[in-house]
């Protein structure tokens, strides 16, 4: 997931802040659900599915709620933070299409969620794992480079 570091720092230090701790605490949810990809790997590979994936069967409405409930917050602040631009508006083509993008992500998030749920009897927890993943992370990746990279750094221009 791209993070758009160099222009986030770029921000005003208020709203850097924010969005610094937000794409951190996004990051660490790819790191964390990554590493429980792999843990898992690691269990069908040793031929121990069942009980011991059982806990990582119960985890998943835990990632799936929570990664939702992260992006919601972050999108409110950014467009919080566009809407406190001069001349920014919410009838404003670029707010509208960036907040059009958020309302995308976030249906598509809760497709994915319902996917996931659904895709508990058909194939393993681990498959599961790495479909949320997988998509996940190129949702939130797609969304940076179309919007946020330019939305941050017009912030400076």
């Amino acid at each position: 997931m791209l993070i758009h570091d160099k222009a986030v720092k770029k921000l005003a230090p208020a709203d850097y802040i924010i969005i610094e701790e937000e794409h951190v605490q996004l990051k660490r949810f790819l790191d964390d659900l990554h590493d429980t990809c792999c843990q898992l790997d690691t269990l069908v590979e040793q031929g121990a599915e069942g009980e011991k994936t059982a806990t990582y069967r119960g985890r998943l409405p835990s990632f799936l709620f929570y990664v939702t409930e992260l992006a919601t917050k972050h999108f409110n602040h950014e467009e919080a933070i566009m809407l406190s631009r001069p001349n920014v508006t919410e009838e404003y083509n670029y707010f509208r299409a960036h907040k059009q993008a958020h309302t995308e992500i976030l249906e598509k998030l809760d497709i994915l969620v319902d996917k996931c749920f659904s895709l508990d009897t058909q194939v393993g927890i681990a498959e599961i794992y790495h479909q949320f993943h997988k998509k996940l992370s190129d949702l939130f990746e797609e969304h940076d480079c179309a919007f946020d990279d330019p939305f941050i750094l017009s912030t400076k221009t």
